[in-house]
């Protein structure tokens, strides 16, 4: 079977941002402390650093990092070149 092919969202989508960790999600209820709401185009090619080892509050252990950038996201589709983080 043919893997999916990744299609990212448009740099205009809307997405939120944690503020202990920096990852970012399309529904706020996947982080445990909203620092506010962003747009793809605002992180999207800046160089991130590497995450913590897991979500301070444990709320979504499941996460994603850019291999251009480094950036980590909750949803795969908000990174260029998603790779999934090992699950803590």
């Amino acid at each position: 079977m043919a893997q999916a092919k990744h299609i990212p969202v448009p740099k205009e989508t809307p997405a939120y941002i944690c503020a202990n960790c920096g990852a970012v999600a399309l529904d706020p209820n996947n982080l445990c402390k909203v620092q506010g709401l962003g747009k793809k185009s605002d992180w999207c090619g800046v160089k991130g650093t590497m995450p913590p080892k897991d979500c301070h509050t444990k709320t979504h252990t499941a996460r994603w990092q850019c291999r251009n950038c480094g950036q980590t996201a909750v949803n795969p589709e908000l990174l260029c070149e998603p790779a999934p983080l090992p699950i803590p």
